[in-house]
């Protein structure tokens, strides 16, 4: 033997690396190649099991510029859009066909909400004289592909508005829920995944409409509502005092009433629209006709931190001002190209808030358009719900 060879400084020694640097390495990859290492050792098996490293993971997933829309758009079958809004102009493809995508039984095409890569679905069954004979719930994780037993629902009744449903989680717990707000009461329903039992909460301070605009933000349910006020036609008799946003905290399920923003001095010709960016609660309305105004609370539950986030004027909007499908929505914000997008049942646009401009985006051409309206926002993770 060599005395080289015999010197214990030429020994290699095994490369160690930290089990929280590969964690962190692991939180950037998507859930696929993420799955697929968990099979090459049981160290990586148990990094990737560990409830902290999903919580990095789907913080990793949310903070990238793309928007995910899930719907519906035949029986038993779940369409996926993507927008890479990091993209200029948007890329949209739409993800492959896969048996795994067909839900196990006939029938599960009402999305109820979305939550950490977790989609609700809602079914109920009725008898020939239209009694409803059974109301089941199913939680769906597409990236991982693990799809839920029928959860089996008694005492929710008949559903009168899909719209009113928001499945969310509490924070405090790590719990699931799933909401319905029954219109034209006060009356709200909760089921705790795990339990599988609706129950009654607090009652709103307000009565529901028919068709709800909720905003789901850090364990909190949250949605605008106007006091005394049951119907769009007599939208032009109210007051700027009764518009109030209603918050549902999910943890001790009890609800908060906060205020607009300052700037909401006056009634708009159409509804303001409660949204989500940034993590921070947002509230859309038409000022004096004249604007396009966005409002963001910087930080949630503190009246003095709603801040302006973006006021462009009509002269700049690409839309007939004297169109029924004038509002614009808020769809997503991409924060690389400082770029807002807003959606309505005619086309979408696009609105550079470092230079104050929009044009128009052909990101649904040959989808839907309802697709954007009416789907429901996701992020991909490992998350399950038990």
């Amino acid at each position: 033997m060599s005395p080289q060879s015999e010197d214990p400084h030429n020994v290699p020694v095994p490369l160690y690396i930290p089990g929280e640097l590969i964690a962190d390495v692991l939180s950037f990859l998507p859930v696929k190649s993420v799955l697929r290492l968990r099979c090459v050792s049981k160290t990586l098996s148990c990094i990737i099991s560990d409830p902290s490293f999903v919580k990095s993971h789907l913080n990793r997933s949310a903070r990238k510029d793309e928007l995910k829309l899930v719907n519906f758009l035949e029986w038993k079958k779940v369409s996926f859009s993507v927008f890479r809004m990091s993209e200029n102009p948007p890329i949209i493809f739409n993800l492959p066909e896969d048996s795994y995508y067909t839900l196990k039984e006939n029938g599960w095409f009402n999305i109820a909400g979305s939550c950490n890569g977790l989609l609700c679905f809602y079914d109920q069954r009725y008898s020939y004289n239209s009694t409803v004979v059974e109301t089941g719930l199913l939680i769906w994780n597409p990236a991982t592909r693990t799809i839920s037993e029928k959860i089996c629902c008694s005492g929710i009744g008949s559903i009168e508005s899909l719209a009113n449903f928001m499945f969310g989680c509490d924070n405090s717990t790590n719990t699931y829920k799933v909401l319905y707000f029954i219109p034209y009461k006060k009356q709200v329903r909760v089921l705790t995944l795990g339990n599988n039992v609706w129950r009654n909460i607090e009652k709103s301070p307000v009565k529901h409409c028919s068709s709800m605009n909720l905003a789901h933000l850090s364990g909190t349910v949250n949605w605008l509502a106007i006091r005394k006020h049951y119907s769009t036609y007599d939208y032009k008799n109210i007051t700027i005092e009764q518009f109030v946003i209603i918050s549902l905290d999910l943890g001790t399920e009890t609800h908060t009433q906060l205020r607009p923003p300052p700037g909401f001095n006056e009634v708009p010709f159409v509804e303001p629209h409660l949204s989500v960016l940034m993590d921070c609660l947002c509230f859309s309305h038409y000022f004096k006709k004249t604007h396009l105004v966005i409002w963001q609370m910087k930080e949630f539950g503190v009246q003095e931190s709603w801040s302006q986030f973006l006021k462009i004027s009509y002269d700049k909007l690409l839309l007939d001002r004297h169109s029924v499908y004038f509002q614009l929505l808020l769809l997503c914000y991409s924060e690389k190209n400082d770029t807002l997008i807003f959606m309505n049942y005619l086309e979408s646009q696009a609105i550079n808030r470092r230079y104050n401009r929009m044009e128009r985006l052909n990101i649904v051409e040959g989808i839907d358009r309802s697709l954007l309206l009416s789907g429901h926002d996701h992020v991909e993770s490992l998350v399950w719900y038990c």
